[in-house]
């Protein structure tokens, strides 16, 4: 890694470099993931196109799919189809054969079940995460997606969750009894809106107090097997405020980290202009360049310890983003 480094080590790094050119794509290490969307779990694939996608995921490094499954709704059902307008059980099948043609494409591809838990139902009193049927319902749905669909795991978005709440906690200790010890659960972090120690904006819409506290932090990864970071919807308005931001939570997060669980970064590439997003400073750019700031505030056995990215994107990335990635992260 390229982080204030002397000229022997560039030329170390250059060599190890060379000698990863020469391995197969296949014999690279997959530490990296990407999120699927309902085009690719509902949709329609022409297996060419499914052939000629996975050939790019392995030849980035990237081994992991979190692949969208479904949302649980106000009456508890899980949605399904490729609008999510149907029941998931209707068009559960259509999954289950995305899953079995994704996987036959390297034996190495890991596929966890993303899954959608919105906390609360409405603006009034609908929270929702303390219900322990609740939590049964998301157990038993993901034990389905495991045993059923073929899914090698969970990945659980739950979400607002803008401070400590102890009912994540014991939700996922929920469906981790019910899907056993080996199945890897992973969790979605929510990012810290308001870090002290960095400039802010002053925007109505972010409540004081976004944060999670470094010992929930902790606890949320010893009861996960991955968190992923999301590095988006930063409400920063400043390249350079985006980049600080992301650095904080990547040398916040793995200073936390007491645990084997895995640690991925997941970085923006896609548009739709909010007031918590604006595309054009939250870029892979500029995630990845907090990705590297995060760890050069780390020391070297700390930095070993990000297991990797997790692309996010709403499209297709062109060449010209898996240049991008490779140039920015890959070969950096």
């Amino acid at each position: 890694m390229r982080i204030g480094a002397t000229a022997g080590v560039v030329f170390v790094a250059g060599a190890v470099i060379g000698l990863l050119a020469l391995r197969s794509p296949v014999a690279l290490p997959l530490n990296n993931a990407i999120w699927l969307d309902r085009a690719w779990t509902f949709g329609d694939l022409e297996s060419e196109r499914l052939r000629e996608f996975t050939g790019r995921l392995i030849e980035n490094q990237i081994g992991t799919a979190y692949a969208y499954v479904s949302s649980l709704g106000i009456d508890n059902r899980w949605s399904g189809g490729p609008q999510g307008k149907g029941s998931f059980m209707d068009s559960r099948h259509v999954v289950a054969n995305f899953v079995r043609e994704f996987k036959s494409q390297n034996e190495n591809f890991r596929v966890l079940g993303w899954i959608e838990i919105w906390t609360h139902l409405d603006n009034v009193d609908g929270y929702r995460l303390d219900d322990t049927n609740l939590h049964s319902n998301i157990a038993d749905f993901s034990r389905l997606l495991v045993t059923q669909l073929g899914f090698d795991g969970i990945l659980l978005d739950v979400k607002p969750l803008f401070s400590d709440n102890n009912d994540l906690i014991r939700l996922i200790q929920r469906v981790r009894s019910v899907v056993g010890q080996e199945v890897p659960i992973a969790v979605a972090v929510t990012a810290d809106l308001t870090p002290p120690d960095l400039r802010l904006q002053n925007v109505e819409s972010i409540a004081p107090g976004t944060m999670w506290s470094p010992s929930f932090k902790n606890r949320v990864m010893v009861s996960a097997d991955e968190v992923i970071l999301l590095m988006y919807q930063s409400y920063r308005q400043e390249p350079l405020d985006y980049v600080n931001w992301v650095a904080y939570h990547v040398e916040t997060y793995i200073n936390e980290l007491e645990s084997a669980t895995k640690v991925l970064v997941s970085i923006p590439n896609y548009g739709g202009a909010s007031s918590a997003h604006n595309p054009a400073v939250e870029t892979m750019e500029k995630a990845l360049d907090g990705v590297y700031e995060g760890l050069r505030r780390l020391d070297e056995d700390k930095r070993q310890l990000l297991t990797g990215i997790a692309i996010f994107s709403n499209e297709q990335l062109s060449q010209s983003d898996w240049n991008t990635f490779r140039d920015m992260w890959l070969q950096r």
